[in-house]
């Protein structure tokens, strides 16, 4: 068995492997438990803010179903999970995932309650147990392995259980509707952590419908959310939608009046060619611009040049904020699960005042990265839009033109910082 912490970066200069404490790369079967339970992962991203943290009650989140009945989550803080991933299911991953959970993942650990986490201008994330990390930050995922005993039986099965920016999120484990039903039917009541589930993820697909409700009865879920496979399309009456691509958008933000049911497809959602080649293009220069920030110090970050002009920072925050609140401004009309998010600085150097002026350079490349890797994750709400007409909930931008823009904005912004290196008072560190 392999329990895997690990990233990908677009910055050459992190590692992308897990690593577990004390100089371990992978976990097995077979190895000291204690051993195992610590472990640490990869550089991983932190994630925007404005005057408050972007990752936060009310964030979207992405669940996103794959082949072999594997399902993984995406945060705002760019944290990746995949849970019953698998040999077929891994590379198809939109990338490396930060933690894999396998089928006796739990069995390699000390505890029953994991957090992952990583605060500003540290290298690394760690999953730890939560006795270990009693204070984790607004970004962190927590984990949870729930049992659940029959009163009746005294037989158990247990669930996932991930907390994160205000959600719960319940991942069935692979166990079947019917076994669900029964043992949660002879308990006195909910485990603590299942009182409020906001999204509930079950494989199966050879239950019918009457039996999916049974379970909804007990659980009272905000979402369930099946495998395309389910033969079924509506229950008690409700319509159950059926998503032909495999991501579903889901935040505390916008919970449904009553239960919905969502049927979910495995495959990733495909650009068509033109929107590919203008996200490639945006990315690109995204991506050079967070090189020339990487290497900045704190102090580079906050330099104020004489002649009156804004400080790296802002150019940073301005850059990330402006492809932020664009982009959440189209997402959010096609999908009120995602809001408007609106980080931008004030425009004039004498009102600006700085986000985090504590991040290095490095910190506010990732967090530029963060916003590139939300705008990708929910670009399927582009579907359907054309190109040369403005999108809905934009006051003035076609896809086109935004893209484009972003592209040139994040090459002027950063010729900008350049120049200011070349300045005489520029500091050496």
């Amino acid at each position: 068995m392999n329990v895997r912490l690990h990233y990908t970066p677009a910055l050459p200069a992190f590692v992308n492997f897990i690593k577990v404490r004390p100089m371990i790369s992978q976990i097995r079967c077979g190895l000291n438990r204690r051993t195992c339970s610590k472990i640490l992962a990869t550089a991983c991203i932190m994630l925007l803010s404005g005057s408050a943290t972007l990752a936060e009650v009310g964030q979207p989140v992405a669940i996103r179903y794959w082949p072999e009945n594997c399902v993984s989550i995406e945060t705002m803080w760019n944290f990746h999970i995949a849970l019953g991933v698998g040999a077929q299911s891994r590379p198809l991953l939109p990338r490396v995932a930060d933690v894999e959970f396998v089928d006796d993942f739990w069995e390699a650990t000390d505890s029953d309650k994991l957090v992952l986490d990583r605060k500003p201008n540290e290298a690394k994330a760690a999953l730890l147990p939560s006795t270990e990390n009693a204070t984790p930050s607004p970004n962190a995922v927590l984990f949870s392995k729930v049992t659940l005993v029959s009163a009746s039986t005294g037989k158990s099965i247990s669930v996932n259980v991930i907390q994160v920016d205000g959600l719960t999120i319940v991942d069935a484990h692979k166990h079947r509707v019917d076994e669900l039903t029964a043992t949660l039917k002879a308990m006195k009541e909910l485990p603590e952590s299942m009182k409020a589930i906001d999204a509930f993820l079950i494989d199966d697909v050879s239950a019918d419908a009457v039996a999916y409700e049974a379970l909804q009865k007990l659980l009272k879920a905000q979402t369930m959310i099946l495998r395309k496979e389910v033969k079924f399309d509506a229950i008690a009456g409700v319509p159950v939608a059926s998503i032909a691509h495999n991501t579903f958008a889901i935040s505390k933000l916008k919970a449904p009046a009553k239960t919905s049911w969502v049927k979910l497809g495995e495959e990733a959602w495909t650009m068509e060619p033109k929107l590919a080649e203008l996200f490639k293009q945006k990315e690109f220069a995204c991506e050079s611009s967070r090189t020339v920030f990487a290497e900045l110090t704190v102090n580079q970050m906050n330099f104020q040049p004489g002649n009156g002009t804004h400080t790296p920072r802002w150019n940073a925050e301005h850059m990330m904020g402006r492809e932020l609140l664009f982009f959440s401004q189209i997402y959010h009309a096609a999908n009120p699960a995602i809001q408007v998010m609106d980080l931008n600085p004030k425009q004039m150097p004498a009102e600006y005042r700085a986000a985090h002026p504590d991040w290095t350079g490095l910190e506010e490349s990732l967090q530029m990265e963060r916003v590139e890797a939300f705008t990708r994750r929910f670009a399927f709400l582009f579907e359907g839009m054309d190109l040369e007409k403005t999108a809905k909930g934009s006051s003035f931008w076609t896809p086109r033109r935004l893209l484009r823009q972003m592209d040139m904005h994040y090459s002027e912004h950063t010729g900008n910082v350049v120049k200011k290196k070349a300045l005489s008072e520029w500091p050496k560190d």
